[in-house]
This record gives C-alpha cells, sequence and structure tokens, in this order.
C-alpha cells in the first residue's frame, strides 16, 4: 500500500490532471459522447469568404453537420435517396450568409443535352417567414411558403467551361438548314425568359420560392451567389448571399437570430430530377454573432491558449503549495 503523504499526492495528481481535461474540453467544445447535432451553427468570421472556391482554407473555421437524407415519397413523381447524407457548414462575416454543402458522388454528370442525361444538383430550402411553424419540408404548403437555392451542375459547366449545345453530346451531328436561327419565333423559351434557356450565366444558383407541390416559381430576385467542385468522388457546392436581402417570399437573416433549414440532393446518373431526390428534414440554423476577434485564427488561439495558461498557473501554485505543506516538519 502507498504511504499517506504519497497516496495523497497520487490523488491531488490525478485531480490535477482531471481539472485540466475538463477545461481543456471545455475550451474546444469537445464532448466524450454527443448524440447526433440537430442544430448548424452559423459561425462569424474576419476572413474572405471566395464565392467561386468551395475548398477554401476559410471553411476550417465553420462546424460541420452531417444531416441525414432520405427518399422523397410524399408527392409525385416519388423515387430518389440515392445519397444517404450531407455534410453541412455555414459562416457569415455580417453582410453575407455562405452555406456549404459535401456529399459522397462516384459520377460528375454536368450534361443535360441527351434525353437520357440528368444533372447532379443541390438544394437549401428555408421558411420565408422566421418564428413561426415549420412549413412542410418537401416544397412547404399554401400557409407556409419556402425560399430555395438550387444549385444545378449543369449551369456550373456552362459557367466554367462556357454554354454546350446538343453538338457537344453528338459530335457527328449535322444541320442543313436553321431558318431564321435568332428570331424570337424560333427560340420562345429564351425570347420569354426562361432560365433553363439561357446562353449565358452569373450564377450556377436559381432562387426560388414555394408554398407547395406545384408552386414552385423562379423569384424576380436572382442574387443568390456560388459554386460547386467535384473532386476525388465528392461534390463541395456553396451557396451565398447577402443577410439583408428582401423581396416577396425570400427570407431574411441576421447575426443572434435562428432558422430553419432543408436540403435536397439529384444524383444524376441514378436518373433522379424533379421530385426524385434526397431530401431532409429541416434543422435548426443558429446564426452567431460575430463578437470581437470571433470567427479568425487569432481569436480561436486567443480562446484557447489564455484559458489554458490560466489552469496551468493556478494548478502549478496549488501543487507548490500542498507540495510545500506535505515536505514541512510539522506536517
Amino acid at each position: 500500500m502507498l504511504a499517506p503523504k504519497q497516496a495523497r499526492r497520487t490523488a491531488f495528481a490525478v485531480l490535477a490532471v482531471a481539472a485540466a481535461l475538463a477545461g481543456l474540453f471545455t475550451v474546444l467544445d469537445f464532448r466524450l459522447a454527443t448524440s447526433q447535432a440537430v442544430t448548424l451553427e452559423v459561425r462569424g468570421t474576419r476572413s474572405h469568404v471566395s464565392l467561386v472556391d468551395p475548398y477554401a482554407g476559410v471553411w476550417g473555421q465553420s462546424a460541420a453537420v452531417d444531416v441525414p437524407l432520405t427518399a422523397q415519397q410524399t408527392t409525385f413523381p416519388m423515387g430518389g435517396g440515392t445519397i444517404q447524407s450531407v455534410t453541412a457548414r455555414a459562416l457569415h462575416d455580417e453582410e453575407s450568409l455562405y452555406v456549404l454543402v459535401e456529399w459522397q458522388d462516384d459520377t460528375q454528370d454536368t450534361g443535360v443535352q441527351r434525353p437520357q442525361d440528368f444533372r447532379d444538383a443541390a438544394a437549401v430550402q428555408f421558411p420565408s417567414v422566421t418564428g413561426g411553424t415549420i412549413p412542410f419540408f418537401c416544397m412547404g404548403q399554401a400557409d407556409g411558403h419556402v425560399n430555395i437555392w438550387h444549385w444545378k451542375a449543369d449551369w456550373q459547366a456552362d459557367i466554367d467551361q462556357a454554354y454546350a449545345g446538343v453538338a457537344s453530346a453528338y459530335q457527328g451531328m449535322q444541320v442543313d438548314y436553321y431558318a431564321q436561327p435568332d428570331d424570337p419565333a424560333f427560340n420562345p423559351a429564351r425570347a420569354v425568359g426562361n432560365p433553363l434557356a439561357a446562353l449565358g450565366r452569373s450564377t450556377p444558383v436559381e432562387n426560388l420560392v414555394a408554398g407547395g407541390a406545384g408552386t414552385l416559381t423562379t423569384s424576380d430576385i436572382q442574387t443568390v451567389q456560388g459554386a460547386g467542385e467535384w473532386r476525388d468522388g465528392r461534390w463541395r457546392v456553396l451557396f451565398a448571399r447577402r443577410l439583408s436581402e428582401t423581396g416577396d417570399g425570400l427570407v431574411r437573416f441576421a447575426p443572434g437570430e435562428g432558422n430553419d433549414v432543408a436540403f435536397a440532393v439529384w444524383d444524376g446518373s441514378a436518373g433522379e430530377r424533379d421530385g426524385q431526390k434526397s431530401v431532409s428534414q429541416f434543422v435548426h440554423l443558429e446564426i452567431v454573432p460575430l463578437g470581437p476577434g470571433g470567427g479568425d485564427n487569432t481569436g480561436t488561439v486567443i480562446a484557447i491558449v489564455v484559458p489554458l495558461s490560466v489552469l496551468l498557473v493556478v494548478g502549478s501554485g496549488l501543487g507548490w503549495y500542498l507540495y510545500r505543506r506535505q515536505a514541512s516538519p510539522s506536517s
């Protein structure tokens, strides 16, 4: 058995280590056991967030949340479910909201020129009005409208590689004659402003509003930016919009306030399109105020180093005091 003094010192050492670890885990927000997170935390950052690079280093400042997906089985045409989950991250810089969605997809589907081809795509959906009853996660409802940001892989390819027409899919095609090809009568979709027929694009994300199945409508306000990149069998898609954007059916965001967000993903090579998709329920979206030094690397380092330094100083002083007491003749 240990001597009384040695036992006391051993017990003190164990308690000191436990206290230090507890302090470290608290500072780092590390949990030994936790349930699946249901909140997507929108952390503030003072770093620049690129609108064209979903793999930028700034995303190391965000908190990742895994969101499960299931096949859409409530509204015709039902189906999907190939993609079983997405990893979501979010940041803000007090001016814009940035949402990053990542998922596994072994094929990069960007062409829709042939009738048998379908695109990869992803969407994030928000209730248009905050603070009320959460609307139905599939396109909302009559008394619960939603705002949807829809990224399309073929639109991304149009931006990255220029518009690709039917000839890109049929290399040997021949056309004898097109009567008046610039006449709107021969390009009715483009003439009426159908975004699916546009030759040039400034963003791969379409801003939409809906109030139930069959009501999906392109918004008159197209200010959502974004970018998608397929790398090593995974898509990363970035969505971005100013926090204070206003307009009919558009959701407004503000630091310190909450909202809800749902996700949808389409796998083109699996034939998914329209309502055939993988969808999630709504999860809570919490926009954390930026605060002094918040979000950047300096603030993170200070938040970790200062409390740990205090713990080390206090622990060392207490240990030295107890050691001196035990070492004194009167102990």
